[in-house]
């Protein structure tokens, strides 16, 4: 089965710091895989400006760039969404997921046990209340997997403890949606001095630390899933995957505005 990747841009972003090096005009994108009879899975959800967690942040994102309205653009049906791959989830990654609650949405287990290891600054890069209400559509995978003929996924690790990619089989060849692959974020929560990330939980940042019952609530849903326990995977080094090809595309890459299609 071969699909047409549509990259859906959903806006762009500044988180603003004074001490380390600000993250500026970051383009999100989150994409519409279409395979040959017409059907369509979603890959990431993108942004809410409304969560984003840093100080002196900015935005622009109009009504057309939300997910769902970019897939109705295309002509297709938001509400004809079956399944959904996340690539993290991360903040930036999930807030449209509350658009899509009739669909499963494909995550590696890792990244929920990940979760339950998190220092508590790290969490700010997490939102439940984008995901946590859908804990029952979401279909824990372990490792690479084929989603669909033509469709896989290949866990990676490092950005996020489960983080995964998704190799798109098309007519020229495979393409692979890497996500945030490239990014690793470790520095960020260390050049942070702990006085500045307690000025930022006693102030702006007060809401974007999660409630006390969020970990308890992860944890046994996990059981649940009898997918409770440490992680398990290993993380693939960038360098690993720049050698899968030259047809890498990332979730923040500015030049896919510039791409109708992909494939």
């Amino acid at each position: 089965m071969n699909y047409t990747i549509y990259p859906l841009f959903n806006g762009c972003f500044n988180i603003l710091f004074k001490s380390i090096r600000s993250m500026e005009d970051i383009h999100c994108f989150a994409f519409l895989v279409v395979d040959e009879n017409g059907e369509a899975v979603l890959v990431d959800t993108g942004f809410d400006p409304e969560t984003i967690p840093g100080i002196n942040t900015c935005h622009t994102q109009t009504e057309e760039q939300h997910i769902k309205a970019a897939i109705e653009k295309l002509g297709f049906n938001p509400a004809a969404i079956k399944d959904v791959i996340m690539t993290h989830i991360h903040w930036d990654h999930t807030a449209g997921m509350r658009d899509f609650p009739q669909a499963r949405f494909f995550l590696q287990a890792d990244e929920f046990r990940g979760l339950l290891q998190l220092n508590p600054n790290e969490e700010t890069y997490f939102n439940p209340s984008h995901w946590l209400h859908l804990l029952p559509n979401i279909k824990l995978i372990e490792g690479h997997q084929e989603i669909k003929p033509g469709l896989r996924v290949i866990q990676t690790g490092g950005h996020t403890s489960g983080h995964q990619l998704v190799e798109v089989q098309t007519k020229s060849g495979p393409v692979y949606l890497i996500g945030d692959s490239p990014f690793n974020y470790d520095l960020l929560w260390k050049r942070i001095t702990p006085d500045r990330w307690q000025l930022f939980r006693d102030g702006v940042g007060k809401d974007f630390y999660w409630k006390d019952d969020i970990l308890d609530t992860i944890d046994k849903w996990l059981k649940e899933q009898n997918s409770a326990g440490p992680i398990q995977s290993e993380v693939i080094p960038w360098t690993e995957i720049k050698k899968m090809g030259s047809r890498l595309i990332m979730s923040h890459d500015p030049r896919l505005l510039n791409m109708k299609t992909i494939g």
